[in-house]
C-alpha cells in the first residue's frame, strides 16, 4: 500500500523483525486493557510516548499527541453527561457539573485511545508496508485480512500526516481582514482542518481501491512475492521472546508492586 508513514532510522525497534513487532503491538494494546489503575495506565503510556521519541524523535511523537488532541477534547466536553448518579466533584450551586466517576471514565478511556494511537503510530513509523504485509502473510493470514489488517494499523499515522499538511496549508493563508481573531477559540479554529480532512479522506478513497486491486485483492490465484523476510533462526525466536515478555512483565508489575 502507498504510505509514508515510515520514518528511516537506525534505532533499536526499528532493527526489531517485524513478526515479533507485531506481536508486541498486539499484546501492548492488550495490556493497555489490563492495566489495574489510572496511574499505572498512563504510567505505560509515557513508556510507549519515550519509546517512540527515542526511535523517531520527540517532535514526531508530540505530533502523534497532537493529532489526537482534539478527539480528546471532545470526549472531554461530553465528559459532563456521563455518571450523572456518581458522587459530586464539581457543583455550580445544587447542579452537579462532574462527578468522579465521570472523570475516571473520562481518563480511561482518553488513556486507552492515547495508549493504541502511540502504539498503532510507533508500529507503522519503524516498519515499511510491504514488510507487514509479509509478516502477516507468515502468520499464515488470508490476502484480504493482511490488507484490511494494514490499513487500519496504518490509518492513525497516515491521518496525523494528512491532518498536519492541512493545518500547515491552512496557515499560508493571508488573513482575511472581515475573520474573526480564532486565539481565543482554539477548538472552533480546529473544526475547518477536521471538514478538510474529512474531504480529503472522501477523495482519497479511489487512490486506495486503486492500490488495493493492484495488490491483488479479490483475486482466487496465490500471491507470490519478490521479497523475503530476513530474520531467521534464533535471532528470530529472541525477537518473538522478548515481544511476549516486556508486555507480561508491564502486566505483572502493576499487580505485586
Amino acid at each position: 500500500m502507498r504510505s509514508d508513514s515510515y520514518i528511516p532510522s537506525s534505532g533499536p525497534f526499528h532493527r526489531f523483525d517485524v513478526r515479533a513487532k507485531l506481536v508486541f503491538t498486539i499484546l501492548m494494546m492488550v495490556s493497555i486493557f489490563l492495566m489495574p489503575t489510572i496511574p499505572w495506565l498512563y504510567a505505560l503510556v509515557l513508556l510507549v510516548f519515550m519509546v517512540e521519541s527515542l526511535e523517531n524523535g520527540p517532535s514526531r511523537a508530540f505530533g502523534d499527541v497532537a493529532i489526537i488532541a482534539p478527539m480528546i477534547a471532545v470526549m472531554l466536553i461530553f465528559m459532563p453527561l456521563n455518571a450523572r448518579d456518581g458522587e459530586p466533584l464539581v457543583q455550580i450551586a445544587s447542579f452537579t457539573l462532574v462527578t468522579r466517576q465521570a472523570l475516571d471514565g473520562f481518563l480511561v478511556v482518553a488513556g486507552r485511545f492515547l495508549g493504541i494511537s502511540l502504539v498503532c503510530s510507533l508500529m507503522m513509523h519503524t516498519t515499511r508496508s510491504f514488510e507487514v504485509l509479509l509478516a502477516l502473510s507468515w502468520f499464515h493470514l488470508p490476502q484480504g485480512a493482511g490488507v484490511v489488517i494494514s490499513l487500519a494499523m496504518r490509518f492513525i499515522p497516515d491521518m496525523a500526516a494528512t491532518f498536519r499538511q492541512i493545518r500547515e496549508s491552512q496557515r499560508l493563508r493571508l488573513p482575511d481582514p472581515d475573520e474573526k481573531d480564532t486565539r481565543h477559540r482554539p477548538l472552533s479554529s480546529v473544526f475547518p482542518t477536521l471538514v478538510s480532512l474529512i474531504v480529503g479522506a472522501l477523495r482519497m478513497i479511489p487512490t486506495s481501491a486503486a492500490a488495493i486491486d493492484l495488490r491483488g485483492y479479490g483475486r482466487a490465484n496465490r500471491r507470490t512475492s519478490y521479497r523475503r523476510l530476513e530474520t531467521k533462526g534464533m535471532a528470530l525466536a529472541l525477537h518473538f521472546l522478548v515481544a511476549l515478555l516486556v508486555p507480561a512483565l508491564l502486566v505483572v508489575l502493576p499487580r505485586i508492586a
